[in-house]
């Protein structure tokens, strides 16, 4: 099943939040296709705990609603921030969106069978 895109830009952060919470919410909803989403943050400029905090309910949504996500792209300098917080174990366990290379992964919630 080929996975869905959804692809941010620019700041994941507190000033951000409410609109990323919101597409990402859309792209997980429970009509959605169940196809794995792909979060492909090679846009991201920025990130704080609030962009962290995102992802980390994101992927406790998709969990819930067995969906897999997947986060790649993420820069060398936000993968420092995700490493400073603790959360590199969290948020690097699974596959990386097929498009990403050597960038980086940022993580996946499976659904449990």
């Amino acid at each position: 099943m080929d996975a869905q895109t959804l692809r941010l830009d620019g700041e994941l952060t507190i000033y951000t939040a409410q609109e990323v919470r919101q597409r990402l919410s859309q792209a997980l909803a429970p009509d959605a296709a169940p196809a794995p989403l792909c979060v492909d943050l090679g846009g991201v400029t920025e990130l704080d705990t609030a962009g962290v905090q995102l992802l980390l309910a994101a992927r406790a949504l998709a969990h819930a609603r067995q969906r897999e996500l997947r986060l790649g792209g993420l820069a060398a300098p936000l993968r420092e921030v995700v490493a400073l917080l603790g959360l590199d174990g969290v948020l690097t366990q699974a596959m990386a969106c097929d498009h990403d290379t050597d960038s980086g992964l940022a993580a996946a919630a499976r659904p449990t069978e």
